[in-house]
C-alpha cells in the first residue's frame, strides 16, 4: 500500500513538473533541467515498480 502511494505521489510530481514547463518561459537551460528531472523520476518509478514485482 505504501508502495502504491510513493508511486502515485510521484507520478503526479511528474505531471506537475511538466505542467509548470509547459507554463514557464521556454529557456533552453530550464528546459534541460525539467527534462533530466523528468527522466530520473520516471527512472526511480520503474527501478521501484520493478524492484516491487521482483523483475
Amino acid at each position: 500500500m505504501q508502495v502504491r502511494t510513493f508511486v502515485m505521489a510521484l507520478g503526479v510530481g511528474l505531471a506537475a513538473g511538466a505542467a509548470a514547463a509547459a507554463v514557464l518561459p521556454k529557456q533552453p537551460r530550464f528546459k534541460k533541467v525539467v527534462t533530466q528531472a523528468a527522466d530520473s523520476i520516471e527512472t526511480a518509478v520503474e527501478d521501484a515498480k520493478d524492484f516491487m514485482c521482483g523483475n
